[in-house]
């Protein structure tokens, strides 16, 4: 163990504290200790010395080792508690065990204290892995429910206005409308194109490795930029872009095309209609981190109360919003394959800025 352990220790007889102490160091053990024998010091430390270890004697002039047990249960600790007696009953351990502590040792064989303490931090890290799993696990399947439900809805819709306009088309023959009927199927078979391309996106960066390879974010973002000439409301912003970083930069470019693709896409879709002159300036720089890109637009801004939820898989910043929602999912999806952060700073009718930051090398994070 590389990590100074903080060992809280119940105990009234300063001579038990000396030997366990003196026990603990002869093995190797890196520690500092508190020790308490009053209920109020033992709350207090619980919650100031924030301990890695706790070892209780059983019975205290005060209180016992049950309701020390029972405080730290209240508190939902996830650290081990280790009994420390002269002498127990086996109900009674088994008792201590079934209440929340990992495990006793006799005063008479504090030789074993060492390898208790090791076994139960490992058993702990072990059940606090297992949790996380868990947890990351019932997070995906919620949003994978949720994505299947969604992209089952957002493909539906368009599916049935080609289905109807093809049926209309055929009734109308050559009848004046018909031209019409055309362009509307087109439209909903545009819009079909742009949801199956997000799905596309979502399960290519959520499924697939990094692949590095050198970028040349001058090059990557006039790219970009030209992709998104076909995006209504394109011809009236106008763009800049500054790059201004020396490093090296490698990083997966498929992934990165398609997180600046969806944040520009973003600013051209929510443009301000009434602000003169819409822009989007783009900023590249070199910072200790790596690399950071600021993307910044003078558009109808985004709502204090939605901004935190700007990044969650289908959510929609305004009822007006024609987008399949998962443009800014993929953008935060993306930037953490990449082993990057993005944030944002906005205020309603007063333009967004998005930061970026990338690590020069994923290879190195």
């Amino acid at each position: 163990m590389t990590k100074q352990l903080k060992i809280l220790h119940i105990e009234d007889n300063p001579a038990d504290a000396g030997l366990i102490a003196r026990e603990l160091k002869q093995s190797g053990i890196d520690f500092t200790v508190k020790v308490v024998e009053t209920k109020n010091d033992y709350s207090s430390a619980l919650k100031n010395y924030n301990p890695d270890v706790i070892l209780s004697d059983h019975s205290l002039p005060q209180f016992d080792s049950i309701e020390a047990l029972s405080i730290y249960n209240e508190n939902n600790f996830e650290i081990p508690f280790i009994l420390i007696t002269g002498s127990v009953s086996e109900e009674f351990a088994i008792r201590c065990i079934k209440e929340g502590a990992d495990d006793y040792i006799l005063k008479n064989n504090l030789v074993r204290l060492p390898s208790a303490i090791k076994q139960a931090l490992k058993a702990r890290r072990m059940e606090a892995d297992k949790r996380r799993v868990n947890m990351e696990l019932e997070a995906t399947n919620k949003e994978l429910n949720t994505f299947i439900y969604k992209a089952a809805h957002d493909l539906r819709g368009p599916l049935c206005s080609i289905m109807g306009l093809t049926k209309l088309a055929e009734m109308e023959g050559e009848k004046a409308n018909f031209k019409d009927l055309i362009h509307k199927i087109s439209e909903s078979t545009l819009k079909l194109d742009a949801v199956l391309l997000s799905l596309i996106d979502v399960m290519s960066i959520k499924d697939t490795m990094p692949v590095l390879s050198k970028i040349d974010l001058r090059s990557l973002i006039d790219i970009v930029i030209k992709r998104l000439k076909y995006v209504e409301g394109y011809e009236d912003l106008k763009f800049k872009v500054s790059i201004e970083n020396k490093k090296s930069f490698f990083s997966d470019e498929s992934i990165l095309n398609s997180v600046l693709y969806h944040i520009l896409e973003n600013g051209i879709k929510y443009r301000n209609l009434s602000q003169p002159g819409p822009y989007i300036d783009i900023w590249v720089l070199d910072v200790d981190a790596g690399v950071k890109i600021e993307i910044k637009d003078n558009g109808i801004g985004i709502d204090a109360g939605i901004k935190d939820r700007i990044f969650e898989m289908y959510f929609r910043g305004t009822e007006d919003s024609k987008g399949s929602g998962l443009g800014l999912y993929l953008v935060a999806n993306g930037i953490k394959k990449l082993g990057g952060t993005v944030g944002v700073e906005s205020k309603l009718n007063n333009g967004s800025v998005f930061t970026i930051t990338l690590p020069t090398d994923l290879n190195m994070t």
